[in-house]
Order: structure tokens, then C-alpha cells, then sequence
């Protein structure tokens, strides 16, 4: 110990010696540099203090992220509520941790409440009307979460009304269920709506599919023209042709133009009308230049004979048996000829039958995002995005495709537009994708800040304060060496003749250049004599 307090002492009197060495701009010098790099490391301590946050959930319900917030306290895990507390955000060391954990507690959004987490709750005491409603509220989040595997369905939420089972099967009511889904940009298809319906239908006991409702986020009713004599619950024939003819030319349009303008940058709408009666059409077809012999008849009659004719005067005696006549007149011959044809002229029958679904007019809207490249820096790296509107030869193009995918027919009424505006949500996306990117660069802005201090601060250090001490007590300076051949006391000073250099030797007498240095710089020759005084010792 009392080696190391004379170390420190011996330290402390060189530092003394040496500040008090140094000129007034020198030690002010000193001692600002001594502030920066104290201020520089108080600044890095709290700057690494500063906890950085990563998203866990995001687009959480309230349900969801009070559940999700609870696990996280009740495992001490540190946690953030985003902006409208629909999101939760951790360290970004702990994300993947505190993931695996909530799903080992079985907390997950969107999952509601399970049949798993009805029989790990406590059942003593409890009536059976309280069984019943825990047993529907598992059975709703059950169809939930089996519904929300769906790829087109972000999550679903499912209200049942099961009545009470009674004795008499003519008083029993029907069941009925709701189902209110959070669809994806792609949209759902009609086979889809079909199938969720049919989900649930076959999960609650005694329900009809036509007693099921489904709506989206939008508040559209998806089951609308459900057959109600329809057992299977599928859509009318009429509207659900005409809605799968819309959805097959839309997802066509689509998949050809997201190949220009980017998946999720465009929306499609078809309209078309349909003629579903079914007409006969007869016609028949008469060409009068061109005519036929369909029958003919010949009669052709001669006869030869003869005939009485009466003679004599008129009265009773003429008609009397004794009258005699004159001799009769003769016709010797008879003839008649009758000729009799038909004719028919050339005939045509054509019978055309409409079929039922023919498309009478189609009418296509186009909605395009503008364009949005990525914005680099020098590096290459990721600063945002642009926002560049399209132009009207590129609209033409678009719209050009857009006929040729539907088979576009201008004598038919058809009728295809075109229009570019900036999407809501995609700009709400862009503006998370810089806040994101400006939160990584401010972040990376602080480490290096962080870094560059640190080596500063150690950099000022060293060249400001070490390296002069080092300089000093290492090198003698040639002022020390003419102390060196001093007599070591005050006595041997006084009586011994000091053996000083002839003015040859040195062009200086050695007693008057020491002399002269103390009147100059007194306090650096007391330095100077202490240290060779230690040293001798």
C-alpha cells in the first residue's frame, strides 16, 4: 500500500510539475480538451442506454394486444405500445424470444379464445348457463381461427346464435350464424364465401348454411343471393355465373398488369350484363326464280253415239202410243281433254335458339397507383420511394391490354377506362417504409456517432494529455544535463569547485546560461532540480 501511495504521488507531483510547466494557452488547452472528452463520454454512456425497439404484432386488435401486453408483463419482458396501441414492439434481441413464448402460452392475434383455453380455466362452481356461453365463445374462436388459414382472409370473427334445445321439435328455432372477415387486397372469391359458410354450417350443430351471414371489412353482405331453397346454400345460378364471368376477366386483368405496375398497384372492376332468356328464331327463306313440277295430272275424254230427238207438233196427239214419230237426228262424236300441275317454289327453314348468358355489354374500369421506384443513395442503399404519376401513352398501352385480355368488342357497347391516382393505403405503406428507413439511418447515424466520439474522445486523450506526459518524463532535456554535473548538495555547492567547462568547450559559461535559464523560467528549473534531486536519489 505504501508503494502504491508513493506511485500516486509520484504522479500526482509529475502532473503538477508538468501543468505547472506549461504556459496560460497551454493549460487553458488542457483543460478544454480534459472537458470535451468528458462530455463526449457522458454523452456515449447515455446514448448506450437508449433502448431501440422492433416491431413484434403490428394492426393488433384491442382483445389481441391487451392479452399479448399481459403475457408480456407477466414474463418481465420489456414492451412498447405503438401509436393507437395496435401494435407492440420489444428489443430487437428479444423479438424472436418473446414470439415463441406468447405462442407457448398460446396467445396469438387473432386466435380468440380456444377449446384448449376453456379446459385449462378452472370449471368449479360454475352454473350451466356459464358453461354454455364458455363453450360457445371457444366454439367461435375455434371457427375463427380455422377460417382465418384461409389464404385470402387476414382474420375472422364469428358470432354464433344457438337457441336452447327444447322438447317439442315444432317449437324449436332455427339457428344462425355471423361472420365478419378482414379480407386481403386480392380480394375473396364467391367458392371461398361458399366455403366459410359451409365451415361453420358444419361445425355447429342442426345450423343451415342459409342461416349464415358473412360480411367483410367494407360492411358487404358476401352471402347476397344465397338460394334460400337451396339445401347446399350455394349461390343463384344467374347471379353466380355473371359474378364468376366479373372475377375470372378481373383476375385476368390483373395478372397481366401486375406484371407492368407492381403486385397490389392496381384495382379492377368488371361489369357485365348478361342476357339469361332463352329466344327461338325461325325464319324461312323463298327464292320465286327457282320453282319445281312437284305433281301434274292429264284427263283426256272421246265418245261416239247416237240419241232420239222428239218430233212433231206439240200436243196430246203427239204423245199418243198410236202417233207416229219421225226418223231421229244422230251426233257421232264427243271429245274433252283436262290438264292439271303443281308447282313449288324453292324454300329455306333456319331456326336459331339464343343460349342463356349471353354477354350483351362489358364495361371495365382500371385503377392504376402511380409509380413508385425505389430512391438510392450513392451507396445503393434504401432511402424511399418515388412517386411518379403515369402518362397518357402509358395509359393507352395499359388500357390496349386491358381490351385484347376481355375480348373487347366496340359493336357490342363495350367500354374500358383507364384511370391513375395514387393509392391511400400505398402511401400510408410508403410513409412506414421511411419512417422505418429514417429510423435505421438515425440509428445508424447514432452508432456512428456513437463510435467516432469514442475514438475521438480516446484520440484527444492520447495526444493532448498522455503523449505530452509520456514525452516529458521521458526524454531529459539538455537543460538536465547541465544540472546533472551540479553538486548533489547545497554544501558540496558552496565548498567543492564544480568542474564547469571552459567557455571553448561550451561558447557559454555553464554558471551563467543556469543562471540566466532560472531568472527566465524559475518554476521549470525548481522542476528540474527536484527531478534530478529523485533521481539521484
Amino acid at each position: 500500500m505504501a508503494e502504491q501511495a508513493g506511485v500516486l504521488g509520484d504522479v500526482r507531483l509529475q502532473f503538477q510539475d508538468f501543468f505547472g510547466s506549461l504556459s496560460i494557452a497551454k493549460r487553458v488547452t488542457v483543460l478544454v480538451s480534459l472537458l470535451i472528452v468528458l462530455v463526449g463520454m457522458i454523452s456515449i454512456i447515455i446514448i448506450s442506454n437508449q433502448d431501440s425497439w422492433a416491431p413484434l404484432y403490428s394492426n393488433l386488435e384491442t382483445q389481441d394486444a391487451a392479452r399479448i401486453v399481459q403475457k408480456l408483463q407477466e414474463n418481465q419482458i420489456p414492451y412498447l405500445l405503438g401509436p393507437g396501441g395496435n401494435s407492440v414492439m420489444v428489443h430487437p434481441e428479444m423479438a424472436d424470444q418473446a414470439r415463441l413464448t406468447l405462442a407457448s402460452e398460446k396467445v396469438l392475434p387473432g386466435g380468440g379464445v380456444g377449446f384448449l383455453d376453456l379446459f385449462e380455466q378452472p370449471a368449479l362452481g360454475e352454473t350451466e348457463f356459464q358453461q354454455q356461453v364458455k363453450y360457445r365463445i371457444a366454439q367461435e374462436g375455434e371457427l375463427a381461427r380455422l377460417i382465418g388459414m384461409i389464404e385470402s382472409i387476414d382474420r375472422a370473427k364469428v358470432s354464433l346464435a344457438v337457441p336452447q334445445k327444447t322438447l317439442f321439435s315444432d317449437s324449436q328455432e332455427e339457428g344462425s350464424a355471423s361472420v365478419a372477415l378482414t379480407v386481403k387486397s386480392q380480394g375473396i372469391s364467391e367458392k371461398q364465401v361458399e366455403t366459410v359458410v359451409h365451415l361453420v354450417a358444419g361445425a355447429v350443430e342442426g345450423l343451415e348454411p342459409r342461416r349464415v351471414r358473412v360480411t367483410d371489412q367494407k360492411g358487404r353482405l358476401l352471402t347476397e343471393g344465397m338460394d334460400d331453397q337451396t339445401v347446399g346454400g350455394r349461390l343463384d345460378e344467374h347471379y353466380s355465373y355473371k359474378r364468376r364471368l366479373e372475377m375470372e376477366l378481373e383476375q385476368k386483368v390483373i395478372a397481366q398488369l401486375e406484371e407492368v405496375v407492381g403486385e397490389d398497384r392496381v384495382r379492377v372492376n368488371v361489369n357485365a350484363v348478361l342476357q339469361f332468356d332463352r329466344e327461338t328464331i325461325r325464319e324461312q327463306l323463298i327464292d320465286p326464280d327457282q320453282t319445281s313440277v312437284v305433281s301434274e295430272q292429264l284427263v283426256d275424254e272421246a265418245s261416239t253415239g247416237t240419241r232420239s230427238i222428239p218430233v212433231g207438233p206439240a200436243g196430246v196427239t203427239t204423245n199418243l202410243p198410236e202417233a207416229t214419230g219421225r226418223e231421229a237426228a244422230t251426233v257421232s262424236e264427243f271429245a274433252k281433254k283436262n290438264s292439271t300441275r303443281n308447282y313449288e317454289t324453292s324454300r329455306r327453314e333456319i331456326v336459331k335458339e339464343t343460349a342463356s348468358g349471353q354477354v350483351l355489354r362489358l364495361t371495365v374500369s382500371v385503377l392504376l397507383d402511380n409509380k413508385r421506384p425505389q430512391i438510392l443513395d450513392e451507396g445503393g442503399n434504401y432511402v424511399g420511394r418515388d412517386n411518379i404519376p403515369w402518362s397518357e401513352n402509358e395509359k393507352e398501352e395499359i388500357q390496349s391490354l386491358v381490351r385484347n385480355a376481355i375480348g373487347f368488342n366496340e359493336s357490342r357497347g363495350d367500354r374500358v377506362s383507364v384511370v391513375n391516382m395514387p393509392f391511400g393505403k400505398a402511401v400510408e405503406e410508403d410513409k412506414a417504409a421511411e419512417l422505418e428507413a429514417t429510423r435505421v439511418r438515425n440509428q445508424f447515424i447514432l452508432d456512428l456517432i456513437r463510435y467516432v466520439a469514442l475514438g475521438a474522445a480516446v484520440l484527444a486523450l492520447i495526444m493532448l494529455v498522455i503523449r505530452p506526459m509520456v514525452q516529458r518524463l521521458s526524454t531529459k532535456p539538455a537543460d538536465l544535463d547541465l544540472l546533472m554535473g551540479l553538486p548533489a548538495t547545497i554544501g558540496e555547492l558552496e565548498g567543492e569547485e564544480l568542474e564547469i567547462p571552459t567557455e571553448r568547450e561550451s561558447g557559454l559559461p555553464p554558471r551563467e546560461k543556469i543562471l540566466e535559464m532560472a531568472k527566465g523560467d524559475p518554476i521549470k528549473t525548481a522542476g528540474l532540480v527536484r527531478t534530478w534531486l529523485r533521481d539521484k536519489k
